[in-house]
């Protein structure tokens, strides 16, 4: 007998990325991996890594996901002016995942995720040739009923 299920990961990251795709306006193209689209200079990228389950009951579950965003800007020599705009992107990306701490999903019943946030920044978290990465570790909780 096959199982039902909603693809939860899915859901979120659509909605995360509607969201931020809407912010930026097109001016930072927001995708799914970590990577800067040919012909572009900076890029969000969303990948999932972990769901955890945070309450069980008969009728429903609670679980945490966490979905490392990445702002990427492919620049080799880092100088002042263009630390300040990657400074000023990290600031935009923070506000407006603090100002969407509940977000409704596009799924069959309109469920919601909550508690949004981004725990932690990492400027240059990641040494790849010429590209400046900053990580963001954001977390959501969402419930399903059964």
């Amino acid at each position: 007998m096959a199982v039902t299920f909603t693809n939860n990961f899915k859901n979120i990251l659509d909605k995360l990325e509607s969201i931020l795709e809407s912010e930026f306006g097109g001016s930072v193209p927001v995708h799914r991996g970590n990577t800067v689209p040919k012909g572009s200079s900076q890029a969000i990228g969303l990948s999932p890594t972990a769901s955890s389950l945070v309450d069980y009951m008969s009728d429903a579950e609670t679980r945490e996901y966490t979905i490392d965003i990445k702002f990427l800007f492919n620049e080799i020599n880092i100088n002042e002016k263009a630390l300040d705009h990657i400074l000023r992107q990290v600031s935009r990306i923070e506000a407006v995942v603090h100002d969407n701490i509940i977000m409704t999903l596009s799924d069959t019943n309109s469920t919601k995720v909550f508690d949004c946030k981004i725990l932690s920044t990492n400027l240059n978290a990641d040494e790849q040739q010429g590209i400046y990465v900053v990580t963001f570790d954001y977390r959501c909780q969402h419930t399903i009923t059964f």
